[in-house]
C-alpha cells in the first residue's frame, strides 16, 4: 500500500508513527490524505508555511478535520463564552497584540525569578516518594510540576489543581482526531465548566488585584493598534487563560517522561548527564526533537499556493508535522539516534516557529532543565520497574504525543553528598 493511502489516525501507526513519518518524507513529503486534509513532513518545508502568515492561516474556526459541531455541542458551548481567536487561531495583526500582552509573562527576567518556586515544587514532589525506591513518574512528578507552576502563576487554589488537569486533558482530546460524539459532547461540557470557573476568579481580579499573571491578565491593556488602550472583553481572558493551561503544562509533562525513558534506555548517556549536570539544556533540546509533544498542528491555505514542488488548493488544510520534520535527516543527521550532545537539537519544531512560536518555551525549558537536575541529583540506578505496567502511549493521539505511564525504581543519593 502507497503511503499515501494510509490512515494517520489508525492506532497502529499512533502507536509508532516513526517509521510511517520516515516513508511520508521519503515517499510524498506533500500529499494529500484520505481524510482530505494535506501533509507537510519535511523540516524546511514545515518552517517556509509556519513563517508564511501571508499565505497561511492560523485561524481555523471555519474549517473542521473532523466534520462540523453537531447542534448537541452547540448547544452545550453555548452555555460558556463564545469562542475567539486570540493567541494560537488568530493571524497578524490580531494575533501581534494579543501575543504582546502575553510576551510579557514570560519575559527572560520573569521566567528566572520563577526558578527558585519551580526547584522547590520539584523538590517537594520528590519528597513524597524518595524513600519508597519507586515512583510512576508521570503522574507523581511530570503533570505535578509544571501544573503547580501555572497554577501558581494564575493565582489559583492549588487544591483545584484535579479539576485543572482534567480541564487540561478535556481541552486537546478533540485534537486527537478519535473521539466519539459522546466523548467531544464530554470535552465540551467540560470546557463550559473551566470557562465558568475562571470567569468568576477574573471577576475577582478585577476588584481584588493581586501579584499574579490572573491579575495581570485582566487588567492589561492593549499598547498598539485599533485597540489600544483597551481591556480584553471575557471571552478573550478566557481563550488566553485555556491556551496558557493547556501549554503550559503538556509540553513539559511530555518532555519530562520521554527524556527520562531515553535516558534509561541509553545508559552511557544516563552517566554521562548524571555526571555533568551541564548537558542537561541538551537533553531538553534532544527529548523536545525525537518525542515532540505537540507532533502537528494545522494551516489554512489562503490562497492557491505550492508547497515542496505540489500544487494546494486555497481553502486545503495542512498539517505541519512537527514530530516528523524533526526527524529529517536533512537537518538531522542519524536523525533517529538519541544524542543528549546534539549540536543543533535546539533548532527543534517543538515549539512551532514564527509568529506563533511558544511564548512559554522559555519557561518549558526551565521546568525540563530543574526537573532532570533534581531528579537526577537526588537518585540514580534508575530503571524500569519490571513488576509494574511497562511504558506505553496508550493515550492516542495524532496531534500530541506522551507517555501515559512510567514506572520506574532508583536508589535514593546520600542527600549529604554535593550534587553535580
Amino acid at each position: 500500500m502507497s503511503v499515501t493511502d494510509e490512515i494517520l489516525v489508525s492506532p497502529d501507526v499512533l502507536a509508532c508513527p516513526y517509521d510511517f513519518y520516515r516513508r511520508i518524507r521519503e515517499e510524498a513529503p506533500v500529499h494529500q490524505t484520505p481524510m482530505g486534509f494535506w501533509v507537510v513532513s519535511r523540516y524546511d518545508d514545515v518552517l517556509s508555511v509556519v513563517r508564511d502568515t501571508e499565505r497561511f492561516s492560523s485561524d481555523m474556526r471555519n474549517s473542521f478535520v473532523s466534520g462540523p459541531p453537531s447542534e448537541e455541542l452547540r448547544a452545550i458551548e453555548a452555555e460558556g463564552y463564545g469562542r475567539v481567536s486570540t493567541l494560537l487561531t488568530a493571524d497578524p495583526p490580531v494575533h501581534t497584540q494579543f501575543r504582546a500582552l502575553v510576551n510579557k509573562a514570560f519575559l527572560p527576567k520573569r521566567v528566572a525569578q520563577l526558578e527558585g518556586e519551580i526547584r522547590t515544587i520539584a523538590n517537594d514532589l520528590v519528597d513524597a516518594w524518595i524513600g519508597r525506591g519507586r515512583v510512576e513518574l508521570v503522574t507523581e512528578f511530570a503533570v505535578g510540576l509544571p501544573l503547580t507552576v501555572i497554577a501558581d502563576a494564575l493565582g489559583v487554589d492549588r487544591a483545584d489543581m484535579p479539576r485543572f488537569k482534567k480541564w487540561s486533558d478535556d481541552s486537546v482530546a478533540p485534537l486527537s482526531g478519535l473521539l466519539t460524539p459522546e466523548q467531544q459532547l464530554e470535552c465540551a461540557r467540560s470546557r463550559v465548566e473551566m470557562q465558568h470557573y475562571m470567569a468568576e476568579r477574573c471577576r475577582e481580579r478585577e476588584d481584588d488585584p493581586r501579584d499574579d499573571l490572573l491579575s495581570d491578565l485582566v487588567h492589561a491593556r492593549f499598547d498598539s493598534g485599533d485597540r489600544a488602550g483597551e481591556r480584553l472583553d471575557m471571552p478573550e481572558l478566557l481563550s488566553v487563560i485555556e491556551q496558557l493551561l493547556v501549554a503550559g503544562n503538556e509540553t513539559t509533562t511530555k518532555m519530562i517522561a520521554a527524556g527520562m525513558l531515553l535516558l534509561i534506555e541509553h545508559p552511557e548517556q544516563m552517566a554521562a548527564v548524571a555526571a555533568d549536570h551541564s548537558l542537561i539544556p541538551g537533553l531538553v533540546e534532544e527529548a523536545l526533537r525525537l518525542e515532540s509533544p505537540v507532533q502537528m498542528l494545522p494551516r489554512v491555505a489562503k490562497v492557491d499556493v505550492e508547497v515542496g514542488g505540489v500544487a494546494i488548493p486555497a481553502g486545503s488544510i495542512l498539517m505541519m508535522m512537527y514530530g516528523c520534520a524533526n526527524r529529517d535527516e536533512a537537518k538531522y543527521p542519524a536523525a533517529d539516534r538519541f544524542d543528549a550532545a546534539r549540536a543543533n537539537a535546539r533548532t527543534n519544531l517543538a515549539f512551532g516557529q514564527g509568529p506563533h512560536f511558544c511564548p512559554g518555551a522559555a519557561l518549558a525549558r526551565s521546568e525540563g532543565r530543574i526537573a532532570f537536575e533534581t531528579l537526577l541529583g537526588r537518585a540514580t540506578d534508575w530503571a524500569i520497574d519490571t513488576t509494574a505496567e511497562q511504558p506505553t502511549h496508550r493515550e492516542l493521539s495524532m496531534t500530541l504525543r506522551g507517555l501515559s505511564g512510567l514506572h520506574l525504581t532508583f536508589r535514593e543519593l546520600d542527600p549529604l553528598k554535593e550534587p553535580s
